[in-house]
């Protein structure tokens, strides 16, 4: 995981209204979300890994699923997931076994992060800074 420095820490918002906002962006709520709070996933590359930007959250006033609920922005982070890219290396899964596992847990969950990936993730965070300056904060 690698922590980013932003302008969209500690910002309050309507969550409906952000959640519109980030997925026309290409971000998409992340199913690791709980009730009081959750994670705005943005995927930068997958490669041998999945490389995503995420901007956590967490409500105010209420549960996600509530109408007009507040979220505070906490702050956004890089991170890398590395999942086992030998799915079925003996070759004898079953169709059965294979639906099962198309969930797999990463093989390793806070990979290192190519360079790359930090200066691209700083690049997408930027471009977001300016979209949020321009809705309504609750």
């Amino acid at each position: 995981m690698y922590e980013l420095e932003s302008s969209i820490q500690n910002k309050i918002f309507d969550f409906n209204q952000l959640k519109e906002v980030l997925e026309h962006a290409g971000y998409s709520l992340s199913g690791a979300w709980e009730y009081d709070h959750g994670y705005f996933d943005y995927r930068l590359a997958k490669d041998d890994a999945y490389h995503f930007l995420r901007i956590p959250f967490h409500t105010l006033n209420g549960q996600i699923e509530d109408k007009n609920v507040a979220v505070k922005l906490d702050q956004p982070y890089i991170l890398t997931h590395k999942y086992q890219n030998d799915v079925d290396a003996t070759a004898e899964s079953s169709v059965v076994q294979a639906a099962f596992n198309q969930f797999q847990t990463p093989v390793e969950k806070d990979a290192d992060i190519p360079g790359e990936y930090i200066e691209k993730g700083k690049q997408v965070l930027a471009q977001l800074e300016v979209i949020l300056d321009h809705i309504h904060r609750k």
